[in-house]
């Protein structure tokens, strides 16, 4: 058996047993393959390689510690920044790094390397980068800092086992130029309040379900939920206006089926957006949520609307919405010097 010294990475969703239970077979089927499709391009991009699945997570291997580790890192600031939903329900990972000896078995490697992974990953909490003591050691510590965790008592282990932990580096993150859309189910908290749970949560589950599936059809990102709110950004405004369609058009169906009560409206507003970890603030955000709240005021009990700043309509000025956009009139309560040009969608 030729042995060779390796960098291995092995990968695992936290959590996924009760997640996944509630997937259907083919939403399931599509979440693991934009996660193999998610950790093959971050790989790539360190010149490194997916060996061989393993449940729902992935072994990996790396030309370095530090390649690894920096994947490693940006994998996890992805995650943060660009989730389906939040809390207790948004996708989580555990990452491993070690270093050691392995040997070819057909397209498969095998080693101590791979059982120390293996151990290593029983005793990683969700958003943590481990690494053993030998990865430690070769890591770039100027590039990669690195924090020792405790040794521990590992199967298969004669002696506890050191181990380390990446200390990742959160920075705030400008997003420029981004078309912001806020939704609001209009009247929600008010019913919410004489409705009993389940009828609640039907709700809930029908506007979670239309707000993922149009993000994914319109290459948008959902950025964070508040209740019934949603946030989500488009890198077009033609994406985010076909966006907006599709929702009018999907939660009204909804409504019709299955009598929710609720109307959907929603405002779109381009501008800067901050992400630090899985905070998300700045003006783009702000103005878009005043929007929203405030051109609620022109409309009649249980209508929705769509609402968008001048910036938006200035970009759509050769497609068909731009006839289609009147403008009406709304104070913001803390907009810009001037005010805001406010156009509603015919």
């Amino acid at each position: 058996m030729t042995l060779r010294t390796a960098v291995i990475m092995k990968t695992d969703i936290s959590n996924s047993t009760p997640r996944f239970r509630t997937l259907l077979a083919a939403d399931l089927q599509a979440l693991l393959g934009e996660h193999h499709a998610f950790l093959a391009r971050h790989a790539a991009a360190a010149q490194g390689r997916i060996i061989k699945p393993a449940g729902d997570g992935f072994w990996l291997e790396f030309p370095s510690v530090t390649a690894a580790a920096q994947a490693a890192m940006a994998m996890q600031e992805e995650l943060r920044l660009a989730q389906p939903n939040r809390g207790d329900d948004r996708l989580a990972m555990r990452i491993v790094i070690v270093l050691g000896d392995v040997a070819p078995e057909g397209d498969d490697l095998v080693g101590d390397a791979l059982a120390l992974a293996a151990r290593i990953e029983t005793v990683t909490p969700p958003d943590e980068i481990y690494l053993s003591a030998a990865a430690r050691l070769a890591v770039n510590q100027a590039e990669v800092r690195t924090a020792p965790v405790d040794s521990f008592v590992l199967k298969g282990f004669s002696e506890p086992v050191p181990v380390h932990r990446v200390e990742q580096r959160h920075r705030t993150r400008v997003i420029e130029n981004e078309f912001v859309l806020i939704t609001d189910l209009r009247g929600f908290s008010r019913g919410a309040e004489t409705t009993d749970i389940a009828a609640i949560e039907r709700v809930l589950d029908a506007l979670h379900e239309l707000i993922g599936g149009v993000a994914r059809a319109c290459d948008g990102t959902v950025r964070f939920s508040a209740g019934d709110s949603y946030c989500l950004t488009f890198t077009a405004a033609q994406q985010a206006m076909t966006a907006a369609e599709q929702l009018r058009e999907g939660w009204a169906a909804r409504d019709r089926q299955q009598a929710l009560g609720c109307a959907l409206n929603m405002a779109l507003h381009q501008g800067v957006l901050y992400a630090f970890r899985s905070y998300f603030f700045g003006r783009g955000v702000e103005i878009a949520s005043q929007l929203e709240s405030a051109a609620s005021a022109l409309l009649a009990p249980g209508e929705g609307g769509i609402f968008v700043t001048g910036a938006v309509r200035a970009h759509l000025a050769q497609t068909a919405w731009h006839n289609r956009l009147l403008p009406v009139a709304v104070q913001l309560r803390r907009g810009p010097p001037g005010g805001i040009e406010v156009y509603r969608l015919a």
